[in-house]
């Protein structure tokens, strides 16, 4: 996503918009495109399956949280002190153990000179960004969007730019001490056709075979490992860029990651679960792959449910000048905050090992290079006040509730379970275990409440047990707006009969924190 971004929106292809009312009505209702195929009965309830274990050390959910470039280099608002402690405070909460961080050449070493190298160039806003992730101990897949070492019309790769990237990783590792990058990736979704390799895959795999062997000169191939093919997945099509690397690349790949925007229908017809059962198929056996950047783009889908959320989108956009084509508005709606945890749910359950959700803060980017048309994607922008006079923007987003519950009681290392669920519609759970502790959360997409029997196999009971819900009305905050729990020191039994609201995210764990 990011610099450029596919699937743009056409703002002109619908000029009535559907009031929010509309919009709620079709939501409603949207699960009977898919209801046909399910069976309603959830008779069996779930079971947590402690002997059958999906991925044995999870990295972690986590975020993209980029430099603010344009704040720094062109709008003249550096992030105060002030935002940077709000931030920090809001992510000690959240606890993401995986963060995704992309800079461009352009706005760092590179500025003003694409052949230049000054490493201090527009550097404290990433200093702070891998600073909390350094001193948090959390992993960093970091990357360039690409754009300085290729000539496309040449059809080759600029050898000096390759290595000047390189020694700016080099920098960021070994002089400033960012050991918390543990994965690199040379170009950001290079299977694009505005990409800056415009597509090309042989260009991909040169520069990136080129930097590879920069690293090794610079002694960093021990302490970072390449990420690829980092492609955005349009379709089947796109699968050979899996079996390409793995055959190109071997074990300099250290990760295979993929960028993943289904559509809301997706989620309830198995679409969703087929793609990411396809890709995992096409890297090879034992691989890990990651999902670098996810979220929801309604303009692909062809349901009920997804022309209603384009629609209203698209009219959002075209209501603020500060609003970039490149955006979803609906993360402020309370809706979003249960299908991301939805959406997150099914990359941990098909045996991914980590999960980028885009993006942490609206203020990253812009769509065009200089201008203010946000990328509104955010869980907040930070910017709210300095740069559109609204200090409300910096306000926490409804979904920052659910999702910094799956970060924060999901670290590092974390042991996942497979997990049986009836057949009824919009259920999805994980289960999770790591040093003796346990997390166990439900997301139901559909309208309907569910009540159903909780069993985990080999345990009697969990004790200790926090049970958090994200609903829409009522739901528990501090002062600060971060989850509380609706009940703690549960005793939480295996086979009880458990209520799981609408539209809703349930939580429960007896983590200690």
């Amino acid at each position: 996503m990011k610099k450029i971004k596919k699937r743009f929106i056409n703002v002109n292809v619908i000029k009535g918009m559907m009031s929010i009312t509309l919009l709620f009505t079709a939501l409603m209702s949207c699960s009977n495109d898919d209801d046909k195929t399910k069976n309603d009965s959830a008779n069996n309830g779930i079971v947590v399956k402690t002997s059958e274990v999906i991925n044995s050390s999870y990295i972690g959910n986590g975020v993209q949280w980029d430099p603010y470039p344009q704040a720094y280099k062109y709008w003249n608002k550096p992030i105060s002190a002030t935002d940077w402690d709000k931030m920090y405070k809001r992510l000690q909460f959240m606890k993401p153990s995986f963060v995704r961080v992309v800079i461009g050449a352009y706005d760092k070493y590179a500025s003003g000179n694409a052949d230049g190298y000054d490493p201090e160039l527009y550097i404290e806003g990433l200093e702070k960004v891998l600073q909390h992730c350094q001193d948090n101990n959390i992993t960093v897949m970091f990357g360039d969007w690409g754009f300085g070492p290729y000539d496309i019309n040449a059809n080759t790769v600029l050898q000096s730019r390759v290595e000047n990237a390189a020694k700016y990783l080099a920098y960021l590792v070994n002089t400033k001490g960012f050991t918390c990058i543990k994965y690199y990736n040379t170009v950001n979704e290079p299977n694009y056709s505005a990409s800056a390799n415009g597509g090309n895959y042989n260009l991909w795999k040169k520069a990136s075979l080129a930097f590879y062997d920069e690293m090794i000169v610079l002694g960093i191939d021990s302490k970072v490992k390449l990420a690829g093919p980092d492609i955005s997945y349009f379709g089947e099509s796109d699968l050979e860029w899996f079996s390409k690397s793995a055959q190109d690349f071997g074990s300099k790949i250290g990760i295979y990651d993929v960028h993943l925007y289904p559509s809301k229908g997706s989620m309830f017809s198995n679409e969703f679960e087929n793609t990411l059962a396809k890709i995992k198929k096409n890297i090879p056996a034992g691989a890990e792959i990651v999902v670098g950047e996810f979220g929801f783009k309604y303009e692909v889908g062809d349901s009920n449910m997804d022309k209603a959320l384009s629609a209203q989108n698209i009219s959002n956009i075209n209501a603020d000048p500060f609003i970039g084509q490149d955006s979803n508005t609906m993360v402020s709606q309370y809706f979003y905050g249960v299908d991301i945890c939805a959406l997150t749910m099914k990359i941990i359950n098909a045996g991914y090992s980590g999960a980028i959700n885009w993006g942490l803060d609206d203020a990253m980017h812009s769509n065009s290079s200089s201008g203010t048309d946000l990328k509104v994607w955010g869980f907040w922008n930070i910017l709210g006040e300095e740069l559109l006079g609204d200090a409300s923007k910096e306000e926490l987003r409804p979904h920052f509730y659910s999702y910094s519950l799956l970060a924060r009681y999901m670290q590092k290392g974390s042991k996942v379970f497979k997990v049986e669920l009836p057949s009824v519609v919009g259920l999805d759970v994980i289960a999770i275990e790591n040093g003796g502790k346990y997390m166990i959360a439900i997301s139901n997409m559909h309208s309907k409440e569910y009540t159903m029997p909780l069993s985990i196999d080999g345990i009697s009971q969990l004790t200790g047990v926090k049970k958090f819900v994200y609903k829409e009305d009522g739901r528990k905050v501090d002062a600060n707006g971060f989850p509380l729990p609706e009940i703690e020191n549960m005793v939480l039994k295996s086979g009880e009969t458990v209520s799981i609201p609408k539209e809703s995210v349930t939580v429960f764990t007896n983590f200690d924190y």
